[in-house]
């Protein structure tokens, strides 16, 4: 049935679930040298098997920091993964911790060791002293082995003290290498691990998790919540999240239950309502974008595309893939009245269309007027020269100049900016969409918001 509003749907009584951590370890990930890319990778993967991932921890190599963490991940998470510091120096400290706060002295295995020292045979080097600490583990934990490197991962499994209801656990240990990582996480003693682990606690009743994100564009992310009451909101069953990137609003959508059924349902649900509320937005879903679509469609019409900027200085050219551009023009500071020359407005036709604007950023995302009209000579005469079987035009115009008003101010009468469309498919008639939006708006998005401006008129309009 069509949900009418889904904050009515009532929440579900709490099914059992499986809370996880994911704990990164490296002075070269909270120093911001790195990006933490192995988190990520493990959060999806473990929301594939039921386990839910509550909480992530970066910490840097300091001995008192990982002691506390590592402490209140055991508290607060029954699956606990540990990425970084299981390397041979100094500063590699997972292991002591791990020790510590699992209350179970490293043992000497020699298999590991036998293993690290014959990959150094094999690769040439010489293996120093300090290798042979990679082969000590908690007592107790079972060694994760690693193919391609020189650090065996563990995990061990344990009961928690009687204080708490949640007396199981399993912890597992990774070195931080992506590619090491993801092999070892793959095999039996990784990801299996935690299923196994995840069956037996649940007597096989594991929660399902399902995600789709709708992506949605012309509306600020604070425009778009006003259109969907109480979606957003914590207790709302499934989950929805609202996140907001390059003026690109994704909404995320978690569905959490016993069958595949039930997610499918609450994601059909939920997708329905948002598609009805804010549709005319919605530009795709889950990893597709703005020039994926609009190529996309290109290319399945055998269409190509041209590009004129004077704003944008052929940010927009670099969106649009090679097989469907025709050409990309751009044009100078100095050019500036060019584009008055090929992109003459008939202010008298123009159409006023309402803005909607985001509270939160200031951005306004809807055209203050739109005119449509026929191809200028000039405009004729330059496409002929650049391509004369091009199909379509997009060219966004400049943007005002730092005296001008205050560019940045959404207010200012004179700070607006003009994005083209221009049809060519009919050679008799071709026509020309301007749409003359308010300059507004953080100055580090707006290349990406006019050239999405750009591409949604492409994807909208052809």
């Amino acid at each position: 049935m069509p949900v009418e509003n889904p904050i009515a749907v009532p929440s579900r009584p709490a099914q059992r679930r499986i809370i996880a951590e994911i704990v990164s370890i490296g002075d070269e990930i909270t120093s911001g040298a790195i990006l933490d890319t192995n988190a990520q990778y493990l959060s999806r993967s473990l929301s594939e098997i039921g386990v839910r991932v509550l909480y992530h921890s970066t910490i840097g190599d300091d001995l008192e920091a990982m002691t506390e963490a590592f402490a209140l991940a055991f508290r607060r998470a029954e699956v606990v993964v540990v990425t970084g510091g299981l390397g041979p120096t100094q500063d590699d400290l997972t292991r002591e911790v791990a020790s510590r706060t699992l209350g179970a002295e490293l043992t000497f295995d020699p298999d590991s060791f036998a293993h690290i020292e014959s990959l150094f045979a094999r690769r040439g080097r010489v293996m120093t002293d300090s290798n042979k600490v990679q082969a000590y583990f908690p007592l107790g934990s079972r060694v994760i082995r690693n193919p391609n490197g020189t650090a065996p991962g563990f995990f061990f499994e344990g009961s928690r003290s009687q204080t708490t209801d949640k007396k199981d656990f399993i912890a597992l240990f990774f070195p931080g290498v992506p590619a090491e990582l993801r092999e070892m996480w793959n095999g039996p003693d990784g990801r299996a691990a935690v299923e196994r682990f995840a069956n037996r606690l649940l007597d096989g009743r594991r929660p399902i998790y399902r995600s789709k994100t709708i992506r949605a564009f012309g509306a600020g992310e604070s425009a778009l919540e006003a259109r969907l009451p109480n979606l957003i909101a914590r207790d709302h069953v499934p989950t929805v999240g609202i996140t907001a990137k390059d003026a690109i609003i994704s909404l995320r959508i978690l569905a959490e239950g016993a069958t595949e059924a039930d997610c499918e349902r609450q994601i059909e649900e939920t997708s329905r309502f948002i598609y009805d509320r804010v549709g005319e937005f919605v530009f795709g879903e889950d990893d597709e974008t703005l020039p994926s679509i609009v190529c996309r469609s290109l290319r399945a019409q055998c269409l190509r595309v041209g590009v004129l900027e004077w704003g944008a200085r052929g940010f927009l050219a670099t969106k649009i893939e090679n097989d469907v551009l025709s050409f990309a023009r751009i044009y100078g500071e100095s050019e500036r009245d060019e584009f008055e020359r090929l992109f003459p407005t008939p202010e008298s036709t123009s159409a006023n269309v309402d803005i909607l604007k985001d509270n939160a950023s200031g951005a306004t995302f809807g055209p203050s007027s739109v005119v449509t009209t026929e191809i200028s000579d000039a405009l004729r005469s330059t496409l002929a020269t650049l391509d004369p079987n091009v199909a379509f035009c997009l060219a966004v115009g400049p943007y005002p100049l730092p005296r001008d008003a205050t560019a940045c101010d959404a207010d200012a009468s004179e700070s607006r900016t003009v994005v083209a469309f221009v049809d060519l498919r009919d050679p008799e008639r071709p026509t020309v969409r301007l749409e003359t939006f308010v300059f507004g708006g953080h100055p580090a998005v707006v290349d990406a918001l006019f050239c999405n401006r750009a591409l949604d008129a492409l994807r909208k309009y052809q």
